[in-house]
């Protein structure tokens, strides 16, 4: 598809069965106050009406002229519609939303201004979280932006997403980066690898982005092996890169922070685990032994992820089932 303009910045949504929320999720988006944007809709093969849905948007929107869409011949994922919509990008700078979510008015235009500003590789604003709580997305601290970039990233000290973001082309293609397809929660690993290379961001302390916490995704669904493999497998990715010496070692503090988090997160994740006990028990083995375990300290979290499965199962289920509860 040949595009005669020259856009500034390309906003990528994959769309995937999301019928009841993809309206107001496209509204947000062309609803922007920055002008030069090109939409990219990655219609992943729905199995709902979700692209009928959002056809009927883009054809009753003044800036439906700017919306461009490819479909995929099969299912493939967040991570294969993130990357095609990132081969399919002509603007200097790419956006990444899902499409049940919402962005503000003003979201695009106040990434690209701190972007230019700072020269940056890619730019970090705030979200606004709705509908519930989540240990996972909290304000950045007013000192995030001067502190070593790395470092705030081992200490989760803003969110990991990729979406609500604003990322120079030029340093996603110099660098080669691209989603891990088949992965999930893969906004880890992108992102861990977007801090290893970037020599410079734009912090944006406002709430750029509206994520919605859905009741059909407060957790008292199953965890599946899927999720528990994706947590195993960029957790050991991490940790080849830390005994090859990719992560300078002065960071070693942080390092072991940032694993023994994602340790603690995988075994409570165990315990709503969709398997049999004997599969938890053998996953739960892998997370907390060998070298993924070097890095234990004197903590709490470190004692309490040496007990047996069976042990941690019986003290630590009503508590976690109480987290939930209170989270909703």
């Amino acid at each position: 598809m040949d595009k005669m303009i020259q856009y500034e910045v390309s906003l990528v949504i994959p769309i995937y069965n999301v019928e009841t929320y993809v309206r107001e999720s496209l509204l947000s988006a062309l609803n922007q106050t920055f002008e030069s944007i090109e939409y990219i809709i990655v219609d992943d093969c729905a199995t709902d009406h979700s692209m009928e849905v959002a056809i009927e948007v883009i054809n009753g929107h003044p800036r439906g002229k700017n919306v461009y869409i490819y479909h995929h011949e099969k299912n493939g994922g967040l991570s294969a519609a993130r990357n095609t919509g990132m081969a399919k990008a002509t603007g200097k700078y790419i956006f990444f939303m899902d499409s049940d979510d919402e962005i503000t008015p003003d979201c695009i235009e106040k990434h690209y201004a701190a972007i230019i500003k700072e020269k940056a590789c890619f730019s970090i604003a705030n979200i606004n979280l709705v509908g519930g709580k989540s240990i996972h997305i909290k304000d950045f601290s007013e000192d995030c932006s001067k502190k070593d970039l790395l470092s705030s990233f081992f200490l989760r000290e803003w969110n990991v997403s990729a979406c609500n973001k604003l990322y120079l082309k030029d340093f996603i293609s110099r660098n080669r980066l691209l989603f891990q397809e088949g992965l999930l929660q893969e906004d880890i690993i992108w992102t861990y690898y977007l801090c290893l290379y970037a020599n410079k961001v734009a912090w944006i302390d406002d709430r750029t982005y509206i994520y919605k916490v859905r009741e059909n995704s407060i957790s008292h669904s199953k965890i599946s092996s899927r999720k528990i493999e994706s947590l195993l497998f960029i957790l050991c990715t991490v940790m080849n890169d830390w005994e090859k010496e990719v992560v300078n070692h002065k960071y070693k503090k942080e390092f072991a922070f940032m694993v023994n988090f994602y340790r603690l997160n995988a075994s409570l994740l165990l315990l709503n685990y969709s398997g049999t006990k004997e599969e938890a028990a053998s996953y739960y083995k892998q997370f907390n032994s060998g070298r993924l375990a070097s890095f234990s300290s004197l903590s709490c979290q470190s004692i309490v992820l040496k007990l047996p499965f069976s042990l941690f199962r019986v003290l630590i289920s009503p508590l976690y089932s109480f987290y939930k509860k209170i989270s909703r």
